[in-house]
């Protein structure tokens, strides 16, 4: 029997970072340089890396807003020849880490404005640790009460994330993949 490879690897911080959402409203999603694609109908936006703009309701009086920087990066799996891609996820006080940028206008912004945050489900597709593949397919979907939206690893770009807001698009994209996290 094979043993399928469980590939997304979230440190304890990130899942931290992750459930601080919860509760809170999204109101932004900055990047260097916002791109849009589409076919079909369909549409996603990406960009080398997204900072989301959190309110901070949870948080103590001195921040307004929280940014929480993510990425996706690949990597070789250890016991295996295939190669995955994982999120990398940090909390700063600046998106991307760019101190002053929003008052200068460097930064590209996608509104949002989202109900507070209720869940966040991270997805990836099947893989037998036999198998040589590239999974492209690490995926966060945020669920609020009126919406959902997701945020995926961009095939064509290393580091690269697609935010997807249309939520039949989203159905399409993730019933084949495996959900590896919930978080309530």
């Amino acid at each position: 029997m094979r043993k399928e490879a469980e590939l997304i690897k979230l440190s304890d911080d990130q899942i931290t970072i992750l459930r601080n959402i919860l509760g809170e409203r999204v109101y932004f999603f900055y990047a260097n340089k916002l791109q849009v694609e589409g076919s079909n109908g369909r549409y996603a936006f990406w960009a080398d890396e997204f900072a989301v703009a959190f309110s901070a309701v949870n948080h103590s009086s001195e921040k307004f807003r929280t940014y929480i920087n993510i990425s996706a990066d690949y990597k070789l799996s250890n016991n295996s020849t295939s190669t995955y891609y994982e999120f990398k996820i940090n909390e700063s006080s600046a998106p991307l880490w760019q101190e002053g940028s929003l008052q200068f206008g460097r930064l590209s912004s996608i509104k949002i404005f989202s109900d507070p945050i209720l869940m966040v489900e991270i997805y990836q597709g099947y893989c037998e640790e036999s198998e040589k593949s590239i999974l492209h397919d690490c995926a966060m979907v945020f669920y609020s009460q009126r919406g959902k939206f997701l945020l995926q690893a961009r095939q064509a770009l290393i580091g690269g994330v697609d935010v997807v807001l249309d939520e039949a698009y989203i159905d399409v994209l993730v019933k084949d993949w495996k959900l590896r996290y919930t978080l309530v």
